[in-house]
């Protein structure tokens, strides 16, 4: 089949040269959110009804019942939805993605090879400091975007969040050598711990579990904070 596609187009150029396209080998692939869509189908699948064979209510808002509708997804539900039947008629296959669960933002986070994760250690890694997120910090983060929804959208914003003060703060402490992040820092019970001098961290996580509040060589970052030779540096905020 053929289509007369307009070269250039737009407002200044209606009636610009046409160019001709073959589309028998094109595959054409339409993609969407489709919010709203999954109570078109609820409606539709379940019908209000009373008695032992009755539908029992639906969360809509369950990442997985959303899946599970938008599985039996037909035509006349995106033409209820709002797109023109001869639109939809030229699209044959209908098929459904899920949404991304826990292990699998983390995996968003880490895997990549230009991950999130791997960008921070670069950045922080030109001040000659190491990044250290343990597991369930990574968790954390990954929980609090699938319990927001964004997604992995919103993994960024809930990263800079948290290191944001870290990252202003690093470059002005040459005696800081690692930034160690878990899920309290995530969830903003306390800031991200700088580690200094001869701490490490496997030695702070033992002093951790000895239960010592108050460990020599990690201190929790500050707005205000001072380098080895007492200046007073302000961080982002100030």
């Amino acid at each position: 089949m053929r289509v007369r596609w307009l070269q250039e187009p737009g407002r200044k150029n209606p009636r610009g040269d046409f160019i001709q396209i073959d589309t028998t080998n094109i595959l054409f692939i339409c993609g969407g959110a489709f919010s709203g869509l999954e109570r078109i189908i609820n409606r539709r699948m379940n019908a209000a009804s009373v008695g032992f064979g009755a539908q029992m209510k639906q969360d809509l808002g369950d990442f997985e019942v959303q899946g599970r509708y938008f599985d039996n997804a037909i035509p006349n539900d995106l033409v209820e939805y709002g797109m023109i039947p001869e639109f939809v008629g030229r699209f044959p296959v209908i098929v459904s993605t899920k949404g991304l669960d826990v292990s699998m933002l983390i995996d968003v986070l880490t895997v990549p090879k230009n991950s999130m994760m791997k960008q921070y250690k670069s950045l922080l890694r030109m001040n000659n400091v190491q990044l250290h997120v343990t597991e369930c910090g990574l968790e954390e983060i990954a929980k609090t975007a699938f319990s927001r929804g964004t997604g992995a959208r919103g993994l960024r914003s809930i990263t800079e969040n948290v290191l944001m003060e870290t990252m202003y703060a690093v470059p002005s402490l040459p005696n800081v050598h690692t930034v160690y992040l878990d899920a309290g820092a995530v969830r903003g019970e306390n800031k991200p711990i700088l580690l200094k001098g001869s701490m490490t961290v496997e030695k702070y996580e033992r002093l951790k579990r000895e239960g010592l509040s108050k460990v020599e060589g990690a201190m929790p970052v500050q707005k205000d904070m001072q380098d080895e030779n007492g200046n007073l540096e302000v961080s982002h905020g100030a």
